[in-house]
């Protein structure tokens, strides 16, 4: 009697429910390895059933069927393959009775071969897949070295995202409490009068943010008071690309919109958490590669990045371009040498945003009045909402409402690129107040190219009644903004720019101006640089001007300016060494003279670690005068004070334990050498990205245990860190160790200090080098399940690396 699995069981009555016949094929095979068959023994069969052309509904059952059927024949083979011409090392694979080959899950995804959309087959727990699952697939089969090779289309591998731009840095570290103190005082003196100025800035950090408060002092010593420019508590939200703003901040502006000082509350996004992300859209390259590849992308004609991809479909992704028009060229060449070029014209903008992102901001508070005058002037109450879309990588749409007490305005606009021609910018408002409604209409065009004719133009139409935040209230909008620009730009001739800009008030004249400019560099560090502006209405003179600048190093540079305007022409030549980015040096010279008299000016600057330091002294027109200023800050980080020079960015502290003098880098240059305790404060430190920060080892001793000599500091938003470098003294000895019976200390023998578990394997002549001692330690040496220990004396010898010994080792017998 045959007896059949329920799984056959239900197949046969499946069929059977649904009036269609049976189709099958039965195969009996005696199968009888090893002794005899006694009678009454059950006879081993094989069988196989196979029910072709299957409804569509009963194909995830057939697959089942066989799987429980052929399993049964696998024989696991080994083989060398290789993919494509791709080496992947030994894999184990399944030959079935009929010819046909199984591989593991495990080795299709190290092959970056796509799983296949077939119910897998079960041995010894993983999940097999028939090769024939991939269409077309070609494998020969080397017996006598047992290599395996398989040829696929590209179509069955996993696509490979190469991308050009540079990847996310680490998440910023949080910021410990601290804070700092930053002042800049300027002195001017003439043989009338002198005056004192100073701007001051507090600040305070930890890792739910940092808090800052700024004054301006004016003519310091006078009865004048104290002027607060800006205070707030700003929180940044990594991972959502947020920013909280409690206290004094600036609107956002949009397409329409001004921007305006207030205090109160914001929150929106902020890209700047993550330098390396791109908000526009970038062209994307894609294509398909049978063997192993190498592309070399070209933008605008300069070869940008080459790399290596697998077989299969690959794509690069945020491809660095210059904004404006231009063609990005990838060359694909594989192995056998064959070439492809794939050349895509683009049109980056930085007004547009990649497709699905959203940049948006809400505000509410007071607006913020007479600033830098008055310290606590708040007006009108408003609360603004502006949100950006990128629906389309080539079209980005806006919405921003403001609402004031007697006041609302609301508009809409939208960005749309057609790469052939540029981007054009579109936007409409409306506005109602105690003056009636009104109505502001904006339109504007760009197009930009890497080399060629460049243009953009821009309107604004706005009715008599119109208002918006910005605009006091009385205080009518322009009636008309118009403003154009055409530029040219080739390597050898260089860069031509005209611009044109008119003003329609309805309460002041109109302003109408053009300008003309023109630049090539002449030589490497020589460059010729010419101007002309002309008012048509609203006032003013015109002038011309050129400008020859010389490079003659990294800090050292010169110019000469002739500036040609009615009763008031002039000529000017300046040498100057800028400062570095550590101490030093710097210093500017200038003459000129013309139509208003002679001028004679002189600088010299010192930049220290604890501050920037300006004297600049000059005449003009009979007159002496001499300028002076010191800039610095004071610091707190981990409980220690620090002088430094203005902390305008982020800062971090480097901390080389015991070690003075010791020089510390920043981006390769030097910024600061550690106090006597090991300390260096680190200034301009940009927050969110990698500083990669080194110390110098040749100003450590030898004897130091060097763990790391770079570290990478990521810092919050005007925040400090500490980085710790893992340096410190090895107390080091060369010791000399023998046995009990005066033989050297068997080669391989290994020796450690008591309690510490760190190993030093002894050498030749039973001499080992042993980091970590005291002035007095005890050791244990070990080797061949024996063990014996000793006591070492440094004294005071730690530090010169001494060699000590010969030192016996007792507690075992040779």
């Amino acid at each position: 009697m045959l007896r059949l699995s329920p799984e056959i069981a239900r197949a046969v009555e499946s069929y059977s429910h649904s009036g269609e016949p049976l189709p099958l094929r039965l195969s009996l095979e005696l199968r009888a390895p090893g002794a005899a068959l006694e009678p009454g023994d059950p006879l081993p069969l094989r069988f196989a059933l196979v029910l072709r052309a299957p409804p569509a509904e009963r194909a995830g059952l057939q697959q089942e069927i066989e799987r429980i059927i052929d399993i049964e024949t696998a024989q696991p083979v080994f083989y060398a393959v290789r993919v494509n011409r791709q080496e992947f090392g030994v894999a184990r694979l399944l030959r079935l009775a009929d010819g046909r080959w199984l591989v593991r899950r495990a080795d299709l995804e190290e092959w970056r071969l796509r799983i296949p959309a077939a119910t897998p087959v079960l041995f010894r727990g993983e999940e097999h897949y028939l090769l024939d699952a991939f269409e077309g697939v070609v494998y020969t089969f080397n017996e006598p070295r047992q290599e395996l090779d398989l040829d696929l289309a590209p179509r069955y591998f996993a696509s490979t995202v190469v991308g050009a731009a540079p990847a996310r840095t680490a998440p910023p570290a949080p910021a410990p409490p601290g804070g700092f103190l930053n002042y800049d005082f300027f002195l001017n003196a003439t043989s009338d009068s002198q005056r004192l100025d100073g701007l001051l800035e507090g600040a305070f950090f930890n890792r739910h943010g940092v808090g800052t408060s700024s004054l301006l002092a004016q003519d310091v010593g006078s009865d004048r008071d104290f002027v607060r420019l800006e205070t707030a508590w700003r929180r940044d939200f990594v991972s959502g690309m947020k920013t909280l703003v409690i206290g004094d901040a600036i609107g956002a502006s949009g397409i329409w919109g001004r921007p305006v000082r207030f205090g109160g509350l914001s929150y929106g996004t902020n890209f700047s958490t993550h330098p390396g992300f791109v908000t526009f859209p970038l062209p994307t390259l894609a294509g398909e590669a049978a063997l192993p590849t190498t592309t070399e992308l070209y933008v605008d004609g300069v070869l940008r990045q080459s790399s290596r991809v697998p077989p299969g479909p690959f794509r690069i992704d945020n491809v660095p371009v210059v904004t404006g028009r231009g063609e990005v060229r990838l060359v694909v060449r594989d192995l056998l040498g064959r070439e492809q070029v794939i050349s895509v014209p683009y049109y980056a903008s930085t007004q547009l945003l990649r497709e699905g992102l959203v940049d948006e901001s809400y505000e509410i508070g007071a607006v913020r009045n007479n600033f830098g005058i008055r310290s606590h002037d708040y007006g009108r109450a408003v609360a603004a909402i502006q949100r950006r879309k990128g629906y389309t990588d080539r079209f980005t749409a806006e919405m921003r409402a403001e609402v004031l007490r007697r006041q609302q305005t609301a508009g809409a606009g939208a960005t749309v690129a057609v790469p052939a021609l540029g981007v054009f910018t579109g936007a409409a408002a409306l506005s109602r107040s105690a003056a009636g409604a009104g109505a502001l209409l904006a339109a504007a065009f760009e197009r930009q190219v890497w080399q060629g004719v460049s243009l953009g133009v821009r309107s604004q139409w706005a009715s008599s009644d119109f208002t918006q935040l910005g605009l006091q209230p009385g205080q009518r909008a322009p009636m008309r903004l118009m403003s154009g620009n055409v530029g040219y730009s080739a390597a050898a001739l260089g860069s031509f720019g005209a611009a044109y800009v008119r003003q329609d008030h309805r309460d002041q004249p109109s302003v109408e101006i053009v300008s003309g400019s023109y630049s090539l560099n002449i030589a490497k560090s020589t460059a010729l640089m010419v101007f002309a502006f002309k008012p048509l209405h609203g006032g003013g003179t015109h002038a011309v001007g050129i400008t020859l600048a010389f490079g003659f190093d990294e800090r050292r540079s010169g110019s000469v300016n002739v500036t040609a305007q009615p009763g008031a022409d002039q000529a000017v030549v300046q040498f100057q060494q800028n400062l570095p980015a550590g101490t030093g040096m710097g210093y500017r010279l200038l003459a000129g003279g013309g139509a208003q008299g002679g001028r004679q000016e002189a600088g010299l600057a010192f930049q220290g670690e604890a501050g920037t330091y300006i004297v600049e002294a000059g005449r003009a027109d009979g007159q002496t005068g001499i300028r002076a200023s010191a800039s610095g800050a004071i610091a707190a980080l981990g409980g220690r004070p620090y002088l430094s020079r203005t902390l305008d960015q982020s800062f971090g502290v480097a901390h080389v334990e015991g070690f003075p003098n010791v020089g510390v880098y920043v981006n390769n240059q030097i910024v600061a050498r550690t106090d006597a305790a090991g300390y260096a404060l680190l200034p301009r430190l940009l927050p969110y990205q990698a500083n990669p920060v080194r110390i110098d080892t040749g100003d450590l001793p030898l004897d130091t245990r060097i763990d790391a000599t770079q570290l990478e500091a990521v810092p919050y938003y005007r925040s400090g860190l500490l980085l710790a470098f893992p340096v410190q003294r090895a107390n080091g000895a060369l010791l000399v160790l023998t046995l009990a019976d005066g033989t050297p200390m068997p080669v391989g023998s290994v020796v450690n200090i008591v309690g510490q578990t760190e190993k030093f394997p002894v050498a030749q002549r039973g001499e080992v080098y042993v980091m970590g001692l005291a002035e007095k330690s005890r050791l244990r040496a070990t080797w061949r399940g024996e063990s014996c220990e000793f006591v070492v004396e440094a004294g005071t010898a730690l530090g010169s690396q001494p060699k000590i010994g010969p030192i016996k080792c007792a507690g075992v017998s040779p």
